[in-house]
């Protein structure tokens, strides 16, 4: 009797674990299957984002839709390149030789640009007007440089110097040329204003006014010395890469004649005097530094 009541109660207690396994444990009965509530309304003020129709191309990632967005303008510009073996002939006097030359070679032979410095001290434009001819031949520069004018700053009669300045010019012939005025050292008696009225089609580098200064002078408080010379070096450099005329950007024929050194065209106040160069600009509006008042 007793163990007939053993046996039931064991079977109760099975019956009972039997029982939470399935109901407490156990994953719930699947229930009738109930369909999601629809999104409700967008918050005040908010909008819902547009659905994109079927097909439709995924949005570019950020930096795509900006650069997409920029016009060429915005692009940065192409890094400075000549074809190698391009020749540039420099013509100057001392200031030529006075850090400026010097400087200016290292760049040229990273390009493996043939660049020829013919230089001599104490020369003028008269000097060279009657040789430019010849050495042009003798060259055939792709680009030329003059620095010329320095031994010329106190000269009594400016003006007759024009036609040496122009003489030399058209000896070049064409060809990309840029006339590199001389860091003043003192106020001139206009051998600066005859250049700058003279050297077209050349373009004209004014020192006194794209040279950061003073620059460092040589003992005779004239010429640059090295540091000085290299920093008139750095400002024409930057100068010219940025006037340079990258291919593709000519008009008509000019593309057919291309020169690799091809610079911008003047802009119309270059080739001014400074006076009317300075005139130009209050008319304009536009701030004259101090340094450039002074000048004019």
């Amino acid at each position: 009797m007793g163990r007939e009541i053993r046996v039931r109660k064991w079977a109760l207690a099975g019956l009972a674990a039997a029982g939470m396994a399935c109901g407490g444990g156990g994953a719930p009965a699947p229930g009738p299957r109930v369909a999601p509530a629809p999104a409700g309304p967008p918050p005040a003020g908010a909008e819902a984002p547009a659905a994109a129709p079927p097909g439709a191309a995924a949005s570019p990632a950020p930096s795509e839709a900006a650069a997409a967005a920029r016009g060429p303008d915005d692009r940065a510009p192409p890094a400075f390149t000549v074809p190698p073996n391009t020749a540039v002939l420099h013509v100057g006097d001392s200031f030529a030789l006075a850090g400026f030359a010097q400087a200016l070679r290292p760049r040229m032979q990273a390009l493996r640009v043939r660049y020829a410095v013919k230089a001599e001290t104490s020369s003028y434009t008269v000097t060279w007007a009657s040789r430019m001819e010849l050495l042009v031949a003798n060259y055939q520069p792709d680009l030329v440089i003059i620095s010329l004018g320095a031994n010329e700053v106190e000269n009594v009669n400016p003006p007759a110097h024009a036609g040496a300045v122009r003489r030399i010019v058209k000896a070049i012939g064409g060809r990309p040329c840029v006339w590199v005025s001389p860091p003043l050292w003192r106020k001139d008696t206009g051998i600066i204003d005859v250049i700058r009225t003279n050297s077209a089609p050349c373009r004209f580098f004014d020192s006194d006014a794209l040279v950061p200064g003073p620059l460092p002078r040589q003992k005779d408080k004239i010429h640059p010395n090295e540091e000085g010379g290299a920093r008139w070096a750095d400002a024409f450099w930057s100068w010219l890469t940025a006037e340079h005329l990258p291919p593709g950007e000519e008009e008509g024929d000019l593309t057919a004649k291309r020169s690799p050194w091809a610079l911008r065209p003047s802009p119309p106040e270059e080739h001014r005097s400074r006076a009317e160069a300075a005139e130009g600009a209050l008319q304009l509006g536009e701030p004259v530094s101090a340094r450039g008042a002074e000048r004019f």
